[in-house]
């Protein structure tokens, strides 16, 4: 699926929408003493995300007054977020709106193609990150996720129960499975 769908189909309801840190952004926009505020015009909303250890992680998009500015990568909790955002305007727009509380600097990011083509799902590695079980497919079917099999207590367990959709029921490694973007048709 390409970006630029993703961005026009992103599920942008409250319960999908994911808290800004300014001082991430700032910082990704080579302003190093941007304080965390609460603000209301840069938005961002989950296309894919997983809980790793205490913390929400995953892909999300972000955007500065409704316009679509960014596409941020997370892996884990302890990984940084990784920002790519469309276009030198966009980028621009975003670090004009922290100016007011940062001083300007050299402007260093990570520009991607809003038409590239990053499939339509995401993968996750232990079966404690599933956030929802109805997302789930596998070799492109949707599939239900009966149940997590435990083996051990540490949460990096990696098998799952499913129910395929002939009714046959099957124990399966987490990393057979990919999960739908938070998308509407």
């Amino acid at each position: 699926m390409k970006l630029i769908d993703i961005v026009n189909k992103i599920d942008k309801s409250k319960q999908n929408e994911s808290e800004v840190d300014t001082q991430d952004i700032g910082r990704e926009l080579g302003l190093d003493n941007v304080p965390y505020v609460e603000q209301d015009r840069l938005k961002c909303y989950w296309v894919g995300n997983w809980y790793c250890t205490d913390s929400y992680v995953g892909y999300r998009v972000y955007f500065l007054d409704n316009e679509p500015a960014a596409f941020s990568i997370q892996l884990g909790r302890k990984c940084e977020e990784s920002f790519h955002f469309f276009n030198l305007e966009f980028a621009t727009k975003v670090r004009e709106y922290l100016l007011s509380l940062t001083q300007e600097k050299e402007l260093n990011i990570s520009i991607c193609d809003i038409n590239e083509d990053i499939g339509d799902s995401y993968k996750i590695e232990f079966n404690a990150q599933i956030l929802n079980f109805n997302r789930a497919k596998l070799n492109n079917e949707k599939v239900e996720i009966l149940e997590k099999i435990i083996h051990t207590s540490c949460g990096i367990d990696t098998e799952v129960k499913i129910k395929l959709p002939n009714g046959e029921e099957k124990q399966v490694d987490i990393s057979d499975l990919d999960f739908d973007f938070h998308i509407t048709e």
